[in-house]
């Protein structure tokens, strides 16, 4: 299903700047030594405000007109969001807008403020453009804008702002009421999410293998919910709702379990028939073609994580989520893409049907055990490209994107389109062209110029950096390539 066009939160993400603004928040919890990974309640006084502004206003944090507020409460949350950036100079914050009752606890019908600060990405664009680009390639995704954040009258920079995975974003998309299981994946208790196939040694492959296992909770600041691989946040009424049996349910038809043969048992009407009946293929194949053409490795690619999983039944407005369950892919996280690097990978070179191959080096840098066979294991790819009919689909989509968003000229008139609209923002980070924003932003104004409109490549000690633009052109060649043999 469409969001209507005149939805409040697509007029929420269309408008280009806002100013997210805090006052009487403690001085001490601005920059505090520890991340905030639980909320920080507001103490009494404190209140936050969402007005649209202007992006070339030069005021890095310009007064707020009450009149085009679109959001002014004393009940709200702080914390400190994501993984590489709890502990950077420049964090990510998400404020929960919920505390209080009733819908003065919202913003265009939503209850949280997802603000990434895209604290490694120069060129303050990369998730702005995959964003975009799943919209375009109708994908089940969130939407984006930008903000300017403050406290205390203190600028603490420009920052992504992108569509929580929740009630609210699903119910965009998803026809009825919603009621069904909504899994965050990510690394925890069992590892990483790779819908590996699981079974006990009693030979129990029920839900229960893919929950935090009970004993792996109690370590300081650790809780079930902490450690999940599988985080399971459940709509439903139904009285199994939350026995994991839909996930595992995905997992033993993605792996084949239950068919004959070996792994030509995945081209087969068979196998396909039973993903078609469990699994939204066609949106997650759109997916697959986005993401193995940005380069984005931070997902159900190499690491596998930062994904969600939303099962919405079969039958519209049905609450057996464990009898008919029907799953959706949605993605996550983009701002390592478009050519950024820590591990010595040319990204661009991933291999279209053999994603795995290209992450020997990633896994050598993080998995416990190294080694030249060490590749990620990802049967939700590789297992659906062994099928000739899902390979085709997924092959004429990637030829698709090269001919059109996804195309050099079309990149070149995103990045013109976007620039103007974030420069004075990032700008506002730094006294000086060439010192170290206050903001703790990882680059330099100088930098930042240098790498959007000259694009020129980052090199530092620990990581790479193409240019998109450099990077786009790099990824064409490569995939055309390799089109042309398949």
């Amino acid at each position: 299903m469409s969001p209507a066009p005149d939805d409040p939160q697509r007029t929420f993400f269309d408008r280009p700047m806002y100013a997210v603004d805090v006052r009487n928040w403690p001085t001490e919890k601005i920059y505090p030594p520890q991340a905030y990974q639980e909320p920080a309640l507001a103490p009494p006084g404190a209140e936050l405000t969402v007005a649209p502004i202007a992006p070339d206003d030069a005021r890095p944090l310009p007064p707020l007109d009450p009149a085009s507020s679109l959001l002014r409460t004393g009940d709200f949350s702080l914390r400190n969001s994501g993984n590489r950036t709890l502990n950077a100079p420049k964090r990510s914050w998400k404020a929960e807008l919920d505390q209080g009752p009733g819908p003065e606890g919202e913003i265009a019908g939503m209850t949280c403020l997802n603000m990434k600060s895209m604290v490694n990405d120069p060129s303050q664009l990369r998730e702005a453009l995959a964003w975009r680009l799943f919209a375009s390639a109708g994908v089940t995704a969130s939407q984006h804008t930008f903000a300017r954040f403050g406290i205390n009258g203190r600028y603490l920079g420009l920052f992504s702002v992108i569509e929580q995975v929740d009630k609210a974003m699903l119910a965009r998309h998803v026809e009825g009421k919603v009621r069904g299981n909504l899994f965050k994946v990510g690394c925890g208790a069992i590892g990483c999410g790779t819908l590996e196939y699981r079974v006990g040694s009693d030979g129990d492959d029920s839900g229960r293998q893919y929950q935090t296992p009970p004993e792996t909770a109690g370590a300081a600041g650790s809780s079930l919910e902490s450690e999940a691989t599988y985080r399971l946040r459940s709509f439903s009424k139904a009285p199994d709702a939350e026995s994991f049996d839909d996930l595992a349910a995905l997992v033993r038809t993605v792996n084949g379990i239950g068919l004959p043969g070996g792994e030509e048992r995945f081209a087969t009407d068979a196998f396909a028939d039973r993903v078609r009946a469990i699994f939204d293929v066609q949106p997650f194949l759109r997916w697959a073609a986005v993401n193995v053409l940005l380069g984005a490795w931070d997902n159900y690619f190499a690491t596998p994580g930062n994904y969600y999983l939303y099962n919405t039944t079969r039958t519209p407005g049905s609450r057996d989520v464990i009898g008919e369950p029907f799953f959706r892919f949605i993605p996550w996280d983009y701002d390592n893409s478009f050519g950024i690097d820590y591990f010595g990978t040319r990204w661009q070179d991933t291999d279209l049907l053999d994603w795995p191959a290209n992450t020997e080096a990633y896994r050598r840098f993080n998995s416990t055990s190294p080694g030249p066979a060490g590749r990620s294991r990802i049967p939700l790819v590789t297992n659906l490209l062994r099928h000739g009919d899902f390979r085709r689909y997924y092959l004429e989509q990637v030829e698709q994107l090269l001919d059109t968003t996804l195309a050099p000229a079309s990149i070149d008139a995103e990045l013109a389109r976007l620039w103007p609209r974030v420069a004075t923002s990032a700008y506002a980070e730094s006294d000086t062209p060439y010192g170290a924003p206050f903001t703790g932003r990882l680059f330099s104004n100088d930098e930042v110029y240098r790498h959007v409109v000259l694009q020129w490549e980052v090199a530092r000690p620990d990581r790479f950096i193409n240019g998109i633009r450099h990077y786009v052109l790099m990824r064409h060649d490569r995939a055309r390539d390799q089109l042309k043999t398949l």
